[in-house]
């Protein structure tokens, strides 16, 4: 069995990982928007969630359906069939990969219309090449996952994603020094995000050589060119059986966006009454929340990826008590950490707008998606335990009900709040997936949850961090207010004090009530140190109030 750290590890080093991937992508707006202007980000972020959606077509599914199968292969003591299933999970995502670059290339001109932009048509056409490398890069790393390797994981992210900003913003620069218009300046960026592709793949090849390399005698499986990969029927049959529900059910965040992408710019023209170039704008406006969105919601999606091989592994060797442990400590974790993470962003999210984009357009929208990251944490945390469980349509069928309440949520709030309204759909939309799944998972499995200590008293902390981070940084706004500082410095300074009062608070009120546990900590990386240090913090505080 696997060591008890070993998944909040994982989970963990997905996290860190993603936030640092997550701050590269979101920091490269700043620039990005000072060469290109409000609509051209808006133009950028209508065409990225339609990638988005197609990415995760491509990839969702099979990563986590490979990571469960490699795991149970380990725990079954068979080996030998990790290359078997690497091999053809190459072949079948490869193929996969062909057919939706087509169907996005060769569909752009009518998506576009749909969209209501006929100038998207190049930029998606320029985005839609990265789908042949991506399902590759999704394979490799469903590879590592399965062995629990998290970190070559999260080293590629963050590689990929360094990349990615780089040619992001050397090719726009590039671009308008030509003098070249809107629409080719963004079809540009997009090459750039193509390119980062390639690179990442080829470091995840790197990677396997040197992994395959290190198994000992006996432990490497037969080289792939002699293995009869290509006609096994039945592995792909159980690899679609287990991975489309899931790929559906990973389609949450980019599905909302796309909703956001084709509803929103028709409701701004047609409710609002703005024209083409406004509309955009205001969508580029509203989209400045959702880096930070996905940033608060990091570690709900780390805790799902890292859960399902963890929850298969268990399952499959019969350990019950351990299943019961990993849900209990998913559900924990997911609103200890997804908690302050949201509401940290709803009480700086003036401070970030002022920080990230030079003013405060967009803070109501911003703060409202901050809270959003609460449920969706939750929401993504309960979908990985359900495909750990081996209830991967549940998910799926959330999701449906999802969609459907975005549509009609995005419709009614956005023509009553305009971009306050897109974001207040987000929030109503993600509380109701996260509510069935946890109704399911209440219904089937046992969920250990204490519910004032597991919930109401997290939730009672975050909102004293909520209030005190967000006074530092009107205390630091009145202070600094006739200081001759730019927009930016000023915002900045807001939000470093916001979030360095509130990460006190919060984590000082998690240590003194405590809200974790003692036998928790054995799961933690480095838990055994913290229990050590926190029984000798209590004797010392005894001993002194004695």
């Amino acid at each position: 069995m696997v060591a008890k750290s070993r998944f909040l590890s994982g989970a963990l080093i997905l996290a860190i990982a993603g936030v640092i991937s997550k701050v590269i992508g979101t920091f490269y707006r700043i620039p990005l928007q000072e060469i290109v202007g409000d609509n051209g980000l808006g133009l950028y972020q209508e065409v990225y969630p339609l990638y988005l959606t197609f990415l995760t077509l491509a990839t969702a599914g099979v990563p986590v359906a490979l990571s469960r199968l490699i795991a149970e292969a380990l725990a079954e003591g068979r080996p030998q069939l990790v290359n078997q299933i690497l091999a053809r999970s190459m072949l079948l995502m490869g193929v996969i990969g062909l057919l939706l670059f087509g169907l996005l290339y060769l569909g752009s001109p009518l998506i576009a219309v749909l969209m209501g932009n006929s100038h998207l048509t190049e930029p998606i056409r320029a985005i839609s090449s990265s789908l042949l490398f991506v399902p590759l890069i999704a394979v490799l790393r469903g590879y590592f996952y399965g062995h629990q390797k998290m970190l070559h994981v999260g080293f590629s992210q963050v590689v990929e994603q360094t990349l990615r900003v780089a040619f992001i913003l050397l090719f726009s620069v590039y671009l308008v020094s030509l003098g070249k218009d809107t629409d080719t300046v963004i079809t540009g960026v997009n090459v750039g995000t193509m390119l980062s592709t390639v690179f990442s793949l080829g470091l995840l090849l790197l990677l396997l050589w040197l992994h395959v390399r290190k198994q000992p005698a006996g432990r490497a499986d037969q080289p792939l060119r002699s293995l009869p990969w290509w006609r096994d029927r039945q592995f792909y049959l159980t690899m679609w059986r287990i991975s489309w529900p899931i790929c559906v059910s990973a389609l949450v965040i980019p599905i909302f966006s796309l909703v956001d992408s084709f509803i929103a710019i028709n409701i701004f023209r047609y409710v609002w009454h703005l024209d083409g170039w406004a509309a955009d704008s205001w969508f580029g406006i509203y989209s400045r929340g959702g880096p930070l969105l996905q940033l608060a919601s990091l570690f709900g999606s780390s805790i799902a990826l890292s859960i399902v091989p963890a929850i298969a592994e268990a399952r499959r060797r019969g350990d019950e008590e351990r299943v019961t442990m990993l849900i209990r400590l998913s559900y924990r974790f997911a609103w200890l950490i997804g908690l302050p993470a949201g509401l940290g962003i709803t009480a700086v999210a003036e401070g970030a707008n002022l920080a990230l984009y030079g003013d405060a357009e967009g803070t109501r929208a911003m703060a409202i998606l901050g809270v959003s990251a609460v449920p969706l944490s939750l929401l993504l945390a309960t979908n990985g335990i359900l495909q750990g469980l081996g209830r991967e349509k549940q998910p799926a069928i959330h999701l449906a009900w999802g969609i459907a309440v975005k549509f009609a949520t995005t419709i009614a709030f956005t023509s009553w709040l305009g971009i306050d309204g897109l974001a207040l759909s987000w929030l109503v939309s993600t509380a109701l997936v996260f509510l069935l799944n946890h109704r399911v998972l209440a219904r089937w499995e046992t969920v250990e949850l204490k519910w004032r200590f597991d919930m109401v008293l997290p939730l009672a902390c975050a909102n004293v961090m909520l209030l005190l981070a967000w006074g530092t940084t009107q205390a630091v706004s009145y202070l600094l207010a006739s200081a001759p500082l730019g927009a930016r410095f000023l915002g900045a300074a807001e939000t470093a004090a916001g979030v360095a009062i509130g990460a006190l608070v919060y984590l000082t009120l998690l240590l003194a009530i405590p809200l974790i546990e003692q036998r928790e900590l054995e799961w933690l990386p480095g838990g055994g140190r913290l229990q050590r240090w926190l029984k000798t913090l209590e004797k010392r505080t005894i001993g002194f109030r004695r």
